[in-house]
């Protein structure tokens, strides 16, 4: 019997030095040799660049998604190269772009970037110079993010009758929350450009600026006022102080002296330029 299991044993050794063994993970090809020696780099394994958000503002496209009842029906009709990718660096974009003397914003909404349609969210950049200031507005229908990746931006913001206006200085990465409807301005205390990212809650926030649409509701009033200016450039504070909020002044004017920049002497016409 004990001669048997000793036979039975060897046998069992024997077979097992003789099968072939699995390559380990150390001596097994790696994924970068196979595609050397094939010819094939990582590189070929991304998606082609194209030529982004080459529909926006198309009406029809619009049309088309906003009347789609189910999520299919609308990413079976943007089907063309680029549908999915916006590109802040591109102003051109009818409708993206909002332009002051103190700096400019680019949107993602609906019109700008139809992809967004049926997704509930909306994005803008804002491009502040040194001391620019944008001025009091609100959003109508969307609750703004906005998180600062460049330089440092002075927020306000009144939410409602009643309650005072909360104040902040945001540094790199901070965020501050805007609800829907509260007038809010931004602010560059600094000598260098600041570039803040803002998140919406509906594709189609709206924008309106609050002393241009109050002043709206008598036409020669507006006319010989303000004049629709989005944004400001801080050397012309004297020009438009009286109609900012005294601690935003007094921040420009530190902003100015901080930079060594000059002051523009003050022009009653200034709104209507």
């Amino acid at each position: 019997m004990l001669s048997t299991i000793i036979s039975s044993t060897l046998l069992l050794a024997a077979a097992a030095v003789a099968a072939p063994t699995a390559p380990s993970a150390a001596s097994a090809p790696k994924p970068e040799a196979t595609q050397a020696a094939s010819g094939s780099t990582a590189q070929d394994f991304l998606p082609p660049v194209v030529k982004v958000n080459t529909r926006a503002a198309d009406q029809s496209l619009i049309s088309s998604l906003m009347t789609a009842p189910t999520q299919q029906e609308r990413v079976k009709l943007l089907n063309q190269p680029g549908d999915f990718v916006f590109d802040f660096n591109n102003t051109t974009i009818p409708g993206s772009e909002s332009e002051g003397m103190g700096g400019h914003t680019v949107a993602a909404t609906a019109r700008t970037f139809p992809a967004l349609i049926g997704n509930g969210g909306a994005m803008t950049m804002g491009f502040l110079g040194p001391c620019g200031m944008n001025t009091a507005h609100v959003h109508n229908r969307a609750t703004e993010i906005n998180v600062v990746v460049k330089g440092r931006l002075v927020t306000n913001f009144v939410v409602e009758n009643g309650l005072p206006p909360i104040s902040n200085t945001l540094s790199l990465y901070q965020m501050t929350v805007f609800p829907q409807g509260a007038i809010h301005q931004e602010f560059n205390p600094d000598c260098d450009e600041a570039v803040f990212v803002a998140g919406f809650n509906n594709v189609d926030p709206g924008v309106e600026q609050v002393a241009q649409a109050f002043f709206s509701l008598n036409p020669a009033v507006v006319g010989a006022t303000l004049g629709g200016v989005p944004s400001l450039n801080g050397k012309d504070i004297e020009s438009f102080r009286e109609h900012i909020p005294a601690n935003v002044a007094q921040g420009i004017d530190a902003c100015l002296a901080k930079c060594g920049i000059k002051r523009n002497a003050k022009r009653d016409d200034f709104f209507l330029n």
